[in-house]
């Protein structure tokens, strides 16, 4: 019951005193001036005119900003389902495919970017949850959320994006089980393995008084909390620092007037990498195909901005597989790319 309330008290508390009011606000704004790819308000006015040392730590704070209540509610989030499959075991069954389209349905309507949902998933493999339903969570929350979802084809050609879904939904259904299955193969993922609780089985009853539950749940949950954050930290600030570099030393506008194919996909690349919040993709889309921007460089940007980065890559190389991580920035540069040559 502990769990359970402090579960729905953290997910109203973001979703409707920050998240929903927030991609509301952004769907009116669809199509009309950002202040960068990375965020989509500053903190800190960001001028072309300043230094580039200025305006590299302007530009990380703007981001930062713009990640601080998706990311403390990932970590919350996170170390509360960590601590919740402490006593209560995720039984979810072995089928690869079911189980990544079952975390892709939980991760829709929570609203968290591809680089806020890390801790969730974290929390969840850290927990020996599945890695599929994790995965499944990661990159349905950003992309399958409703308002998302109408942002995208109201802003984006229906060519666009109804390409851009048919690879969300193949990522989810077929493509991350399918590669875990071939990698488990020789060495097997964090699944359902071995756990301690608290009462033997949670089915069983405890002895123990309600204040002694409580506390130890209180400090479990505390523990985890701090167990996530401490890396979320170093990562987020170094994130911060890697996003902003790319923003104001990359020459942007040379790369987006040249269509050739290398020069495509350099920024595929650049653009899986880049971390950025929740509906920014279909945002910035939105923004180049409104300036005239080529098409292909319209398609490139909404396939491949938002849908991963390099947040979720470094989760997946120190925490789950190395090949896993890999494969999975490798098939949405390439993805990136082919869209923006088609396009």
């Amino acid at each position: 019951m502990l769990l359970v309330a402090t579960a729905t008290l953290l997910l109203c508390g973001f979703w409707f005193a920050s998240r929903y009011p927030q991609l509301l606000q952004k769907s009116r704004h669809v199509g009309g001036a950002l202040p960068s790819m990375a965020f989509g308000s500053e903190v800190l006015h960001v001028d072309q005119a300043m230094p580039w040392w200025q305006r590299i730590p302007f530009s990380a704070v703007n981001w930062l900003d713009g990640m601080k209540i998706g990311m403390s509610f990932g970590v919350a989030f996170g170390a509360l389902l960590h601590t919740t499959l402490r006593y209560y075991p995720l039984k979810i069954g072995s089928n690869l495919y079911l189980n990544s389209v079952k975390g892709a349905l939980v991760g829709a309507p929570a609203g968290v970017c591809a680089n806020c949902a890390v801790p969730v998933a974290c929390g969840l493999t850290r927990g020996h949850g599945r890695v599929e339903v994790a995965l499944g969570f990661l990159f349905s929350s950003p992309n399958l959320n409703p308002v998302v979802i109408t942002m995208t084809f109201a802003a984006l050609p229906l060519g666009m994006a109804i390409t851009k879904y048919a690879i969300v939904m193949f990522t989810i259904a077929l493509l991350v089980p399918a590669v875990i299955g071939l990698l488990s193969r020789g060495t097997p993922m964090a699944t359902l393995t071995t756990f301690d609780v608290a009462c033997e089985l949670p089915s069983m009853p405890c002895d123990d008084s309600f204040g002694t539950v409580a506390r130890e749940i209180g400090s479990e949950l505390v523990k985890n909390v701090w167990m996530l954050a401490k890396p979320t930290l170093v990562i987020m600030l170094g994130a911060s620092l890697a996003c902003a570099v790319l923003l104001e030393l990359v020459p942007w506008n040379t790369l987006l007037a040249d269509t050739s194919p290398l020069t495509m996909l350099v920024v595929a690349i650049i653009a899986t990498a880049m971390p950025v919040p929740i509906a920014l993709d279909v945002m910035f889309a939105a923004l180049l195909l409104r300036q005239g921007a080529a098409p292909g460089y319209v398609m490139l940007f909404a396939m491949t901005l938002g849908i991963y980065s390099i947040v979720p890559t470094i989760y997946l190389w120190r925490e789950v597989s190395k090949p896993l991580a890999v494969t999975l920035f490798g098939f949405f540069v390439l993805v990136g790319w082919i869209c923006g040559l088609v396009f």
